[in-house]
């Protein structure tokens, strides 16, 4: 049997997090669901997952009426069509081994679940899952969507790609349909380097560096970029800005390659939220800390002091939000609401 290999990078399965950070993780991670998704998604809904990965938004979106994957990496679109099939037999025990990303999956019987879906794709009126990159014109065979996500892919690829998916969002999506982008964020713009996703042994790149980690692939590393906020509006607006190439250089493309778009802005921006702190551990630490979070407590003039508990993470996290200034200055991680505008 041969072994199905990511064409991207492979992913560090066996992450080791400490059992507060892991807690607050999944709470927050609920919390900006909630308050940001959960309402678009209808009864009656189509949504489309730009860049699904591994399928783990799948169980969340399956209220809707119809609901179409995308993926580019073979493993990852199959394990994410092993995820699908579970949830059509509600298989519910085989499903929760899927989606903890544990030992299971370093198995033989992991592989051969890859395999026969492989073999046998996975044929579905509720889910349709494509093989493909976010951008592709084969999208549109599944119609026009209410919703998109797009969680965790901008902060890995290069500005020109970004700005061929927004132009293709916009055709994809239904007049008034809302775009979610999930992503990496820092006040500033900066790249790093690893070697497997969720290392967390990160090396400092330049973004002449992090262009190349894209356009060579997996050979070269795993490019992560942090983008700022402040960028949104512009690239969600017209992503092909002529402002855009000072900070982008020779990532950037003046116009789209495939699709017709509207002078007036694409998208605009109803509503964001930040989240999620970088974590560690120290070995005179019981649950370890998280980096800004000194910082944070300064800002917000509170006593200095170790987090002792997921409560605390929490509050801290929801007092940042009540801040613009401390939102786009502190935590890792953002989602970006936005609604399709009319066009021309």
């Amino acid at each position: 049997m041969n072994k199905i290999t990511a064409t991207t990078y492979e992913t560090n399965f066996s992450k080791g997090v400490a059992s507060l950070a892991d807690e607050a993780w999944k709470a927050r991670d609920e919390e900006v669901w909630v308050n940001n998704v959960q309402d678009l998604i209808t009864d009656d809904g189509v949504i489309l997952d730009a860049g699904c990965g591994l399928g783990r938004l799948l169980p969340r979106l399956w209220s809707a009426k119809k609901i179409v994957l995308v993926e580019p990496d073979i493993k990852r679109f199959l394990h994410a069509s092993v995820v699908a099939k579970c949830l059509i037999k509600e298989d519910e025990e085989l499903l929760k081994k899927l989606l903890q990303y544990n030992d299971f999956l370093q198995t033989d019987e992991y592989d051969l679940l890859l395999q026969e879906i492989n073999s046998s794709p996975l044929k579905s009126e509720k889910v349709h899952l494509l093989n493909d990159v976010m951008q592709s014109k084969a999208i549109s065979q599944y119609g026009t969507f209410d919703l998109i996500v797009c969680s965790h892919i901008y902060e890995h690829i290069s500005l020109d790609v970004i700005q061929e998916s927004i132009a293709a969002f916009y055709n994809f999506l239904k007049p008034n349909g809302s775009l979610v982008i999930f992503a990496c964020k820092s006040p500033i713009l900066y790249h790093f380097r690893d070697d497997k996703e969720f290392n967390n042994q990160l090396i400092l790149i330049t973004r002449e560096e992090f262009f190349d980690i894209c356009k060579n692939g997996h050979s070269a590393g795993l490019g992560i970029r942090y983008m700022p906020f402040d960028l949104f509006p512009t690239l969600l607006a017209n992503p092909f800005n002529p402002t855009l190439q000072e900070t982008f250089g020779d990532e950037f493309k003046s116009q789209s390659k495939s699709y017709q778009l509207p002078t007036s802005p694409l998208f605009t921006i109803k509503q964001w939220e930040a989240y999620h702190s970088e974590f560690y551990t120290h070995k005179t630490m019981q649950v370890g800390t998280y980096i800004e979070v000194p910082q944070i407590q300064a800002r917000l003039y509170r006593p200095i002091k170790p987090i002792e508990s997921v409560a605390e993470i929490l509050e801290l996290e929801h007092q940042v939000n009540q801040n613009e200034m401390l939102k786009k200055m502190y935590l890792n991680d953002m989602v970006v609401v936005a609604k399709k505008k009319n066009g021309d």
